[in-house]
């Protein structure tokens, strides 16, 4: 009977610390399908410290764009996403060699060191803005400030029918890097009638935008693969975005692996 106890005592812990330790997971497919592993909840203070050691990053290298960086340290990304029921959570990490702040604000942001994070809620692929659209535009000084009250961009497409970013309610903890700066994003799944469940799928979109010497933007970055091929019109057509999908449980394999442990049963 200890013999039999004793071996499961150690199935049990084999099986704890093989779920305990980061695995690979499926990515998506880079610039076109973005998978986004629910419920996770993280908090907003710019660490990355609550967020899963597994989840996927996609890397936005400096020669993914328009009138690109020289290399990836003066200009380049790479972003995560995780959601609850709430939430859209998006981790963004900008490598910058020369950060300029405070010259262009509002929807000119554009303009100075800031990213733009895009969302279509029914993924409709529609070629002007709908009400469930948004650029959410975010500048880098909003480092400091308040994640409950950023200042956000009023954007709403070339049609006007688009949401307003500063409108959408989503908060943002914004703090600076010794390789540029980065940030947390949350943006309210509400304020776009997304209904989270697994296998939904959204419009999705993140840029970049790179000054270097104070004046005009110098470098433009994009994810979709789409719009680098078609030409940066993101701003007004939703329908070169990329998509991002909803997957219930993070799990701890790819897909084609044979454990299933959720990052919640880890959590806990």
């Amino acid at each position: 009977m200890k013999s039999l106890v004793s071996v499961l005592a150690m199935f049990f812990a084999l099986i704890l610390a093989v779920s305990a330790f980061p695995a690979e997971v499926d990515p998506g497919e880079f610039g076109i399908l973005y998978n986004c592993g629910f419920p996770v909840t993280v908090k907003l203070d710019g660490s990355f410290s609550e967020w899963p050691g597994n989840v996927p990053w996609h890397k936005v290298k400096h020669t993914m764009g328009w009138t690109t960086p020289e290399d990836d340290e003066d200009g380049s990304f790479e972003f995560a996403c995780v959601a609850d029921e709430k939430f859209l959570y998006v981790a963004i990490k900008i490598w910058d060699d020369e950060k300029r702040v405070d010259e262009s604000v509002g929807d000119s942001v554009y303009l100075d060191d800031s990213i733009e994070l895009y969302v279509d809620g029914d993924n409709s692929k529609a070629a002007e803005y709908e009400p469930d659209v948004s650029q959410i535009t975010i500048g880098r000084y909003n480092i400091g400030e308040d994640p409950e009250a950023p200042m956000l961009n009023a954007w709403t497409g070339n049609n006007g029918k688009g949401k307003p970013a500063s409108q959408t309610g989503t908060m943002v903890a914004v703090v600076d890097t010794n390789y540029g700066y980065a940030m947390e994003v949350a943006v309210p799944l509400e304020s776009f009638n997304i209904e989270l469940d697994d296998g939904t799928v959204i419009g999705f979109n993140v840029q970049l935008n790179d000054d270097d010497d104070g004046g005009d933007r110098d470098h433009k970055l994009s994810w979709s693969e789409k719009e680098r091929e078609d030409g940066e019109t993101a701003y007004f057509n939703p329908s070169v975005f990329g998509e991002l999908v909803f997957l219930r449980d993070f799990l701890a394999v790819s897909a084609e692996g044979k454990l299933a442990t959720t990052w919640a049963s880890i959590k806990r």
